[in-house]
């Protein structure tokens, strides 16, 4: 098989990967599981030290990947995720969650940023770079297929055995590992591994981030998208449900079908160049995310999956539709590193925000911090947004003053 091959093949193991990396099962039943015995303000410590964890290690990972490779630091990071939920399933006290969610964090950070650079490089290699967006939609309809059979199935394991769902997830994490560990490396700006070139690789992967006033622009806004919609897609949406009175099987059901209908919108959106066009991109999500999270304190059981649709939409758009336009920004031989930077700066958001809440959940309930989710977009990816648009306008108008004086150069010189 020759090296062009392996890089095709490569296309058809992430599609494999992404609907067994889906496979968790856990997503309908984790509040009641971990309710069992934590308080709010315990479930919300606990995210936060499994994001700070993750950040702690981001850029270290992210760049250990860019040096000896993305594969073997991604198929690292589901090994140690497939133990972690393993033990998850027995857990019983809080230390024990505790040391759950230590290996998920160390898992999480090899994850982070190494599998976006493996996808990239790979197309890349294979001079389809440009079709990202839409690959990402593709392998993101196998991840949501995964996710809406996993959420179905969730409660109704969770009945037969309350640790199920979690075993069942670390069996599929091991199945991803073996999965990953037959794709190939793409040749892209290798380099040799050393204790300078990893100090160096950390270094210059962070700076990518804020190289130009554009970058710095995208990045803010990028934090504040992801912040936000992460805090929801992976903390808040389950408790939000709890709160307005969906049971372990209405949820299963209920999240199984808004993940169906968001991977299909995402699918739809991105076969239009003309309609994600940069300036309706950048103040779309603030848009969708406002009218998702605003009326949260008024939702009921019609209300409520409504709003969950349109924060899963704009939360997975984020991987389909922001990521293309942060990559293409990002040279090769940093964009594990800068990727994993930027994760570790919407980390750091989630950290503040679920940290800042478990208390106000404990005493009223998750209605009320969708609101305040709603009101923070408001306040901060709206400015952003529209700061990022003009910014770009002027960061497009000097990059084609460049590219006509290099032209004129080769002119000259021709």
């Amino acid at each position: 098989m020759t090296y062009q091959q392996k890089l095709k093949r490569n296309l058809k193991l992430i599609y494999l990967a992404s609907f067994f990396s889906a496979l968790i099962f856990v997503i309908p039943i984790w509040v009641a599981f971990e309710r069992r015995i934590l308080t709010f303000t315990q479930m919300a410590m606990l995210q936060s030290i499994l994001a700070a964890i993750t950040i702690s290690l981001e850029l270290p990972t992210g760049a250990l990947a860019d040096l000896i490779g993305r594969k073997k630091t991604i198929v690292l990071g589901w090994l140690i995720r497939a133990i972690a939920s393993m033990y998850e399933a027995f857990a019983s006290s809080f230390s024990m969650f505790f040391t759950a969610v230590i290996g998920f964090g160390i898992s999480a950070a090899l994850i982070s940023g190494a599998d976006t650079a493996l996808t990239f490089d790979t197309l890349k290699e294979l001079k389809q770079e440009d079709d990202f967006p839409k690959f990402i939609a593709k392998t993101g309809l196998a991840h949501q297929s995964g996710l809406i059979i996993a959420t179905l199935l969730g409660g109704y394991l969770y009945r037969y055995w309350i640790g199920l769902p979690y075993f069942l997830m670390g069996i599929t994490a091991l199945i991803t590992s073996f999965i990953i560990l037959y794709m190939i490396e793409p040749k892209i700006d290798t380099v040799k591994f050393t204790l300078k070139s990893y100090v160096n690789q950390t270094k210059y992967g962070f700076k990518e981030l804020f190289k130009t006033d554009y970058m710095k622009k995208l990045t803010i806004y990028y934090t504040f998208v992801g912040g936000i919609t992460w805090s929801c897609l992976y903390y808040y949406n389950q408790p939000f449900a709890t709160d307005v009175g969906f049971t372990e099987i209405q949820m299963s059901w209920m999240f199984g079908i808004t993940m169906l209908l968001s991977s299909l919108g995402i699918l739809l959106l991105v076969q239009s160049k003309k309609l994600l066009s940069r300036n309706r991109v950048y103040l779309g999500f603030p848009i969708i995310m406002s009218l998702a999270l605003l009326p949260g304190i008024f939702a009921n059981k019609i209300i409520a999956p409504i709003l969950l649709f349109g924060v899963t939409l704009s939360g997975s758009s984020r991987f389909a539709i922001l990521n293309k336009y942060t990559n293409k920004e990002f040279e090769s031989k940093y964009r594990a590193t800068a990727i994993s930077a930027l994760n570790m700066l919407v980390n750091l958001f989630f950290i503040i925000v679920v940290g800042l809440s478990g208390k106000i959940q404990d005493l009223y309930n998750t209605k009320i911090i969708f609101t305040m989710l709603g009101i923070l977009t408001v306040l901060l990816v709206f400015p952003s947004g529209w700061s990022l648009v003009k910014e770009y306008k002027r960061y497009t108008l000097n990059k084609g003053n460049i590219n006509k004086i290099k032209k004129v150069n080769l002119s000259v010189r021709s």
